[in-house]
């Protein structure tokens, strides 16, 4: 997919995994652009989950209440309270752990332990999907996110090395590139894309 798909955003070059997981649960439904000044000012205020339980004025709830979807600010607060009080402080590091936190699913989970941790887990949105869909010639419907041979596929495009730049560069792409409205020409996977060849065959 190449390097030209990848975007450097501050959240992909941080090893403070508080900072981290922090990120993934902003960006659940939220477009990057209104992640990116909230996730800045939050880091700045706020180095550890217990820093969030620790401010009286809870000027966490103001930064948080920015990005929208006011359901996440008390599930937050509550995640940083599970990992304080259950793990030192420290964000757990496997995805049984992870999956017990207040507001982190499947998604946020793997996600994390991708992106940060280097770990071999698909990435499986609707990003994705849509370009598994188009190049393979598969038709998809709202629940093609569970479905076992999205799920399979995706997981087979996996490389060995380097899983975490894959998986941006994987998202990235399907983002800016096989979009909703795909740029085909500017695609290098084009001449063995089947939606490509379909449009271009008038199938």
């Amino acid at each position: 997919m190449g390097e030209s798909t990848y975007q450097n955003y501050p959240w992909r070059e941080t090893s403070n995994h508080f900072h981290a997981l922090t990120a993934e649960i902003f960006l659940q439904r939220t477009k990057v652009k209104q992640v990116l000044p909230v996730y800045r000012n939050f880091c700045k205020v706020y180095k550890k989950p217990q820093d969030v339980l620790n401010d009286q004025k809870k000027k966490y709830v103001k930064i948080l209440d920015s990005l929208g979807l006011r359901w996440r600010i008390p599930l937050f607060y509550r995640l940083c309270e599970e990992v304080v009080d259950n793990y030192g402080g420290l964000i757990p590091v496997n995805k049984a752990e992870l999956l017990k936190l207040s507001g982190v699913g499947d998604y946020v989970a793997s996600a994390f332990l991708s992106f940060h941790l280097n770990n071999p887990y698909p990435l499986i949105d609707a990003n994705t999907v849509r370009f598994v869909s188009r190049y393979f010639g598969m038709n998809r419907n709202p629940e093609s996110r569970r479905d076992k041979k999205f799920i399979q596929i995706i997981n087979e495009l996996l490389p060995n090395r380097y899983l975490n730049r894959f998986n941006y560069c994987f998202l990235d792409f399907s983002m800016r590139i096989c979009s909703n409205t795909p740029a085909c020409l500017d695609c290098k996977l084009r001449r063995k894309c089947e939606f490509y060849r379909g449009k271009v065959h008038g199938h």
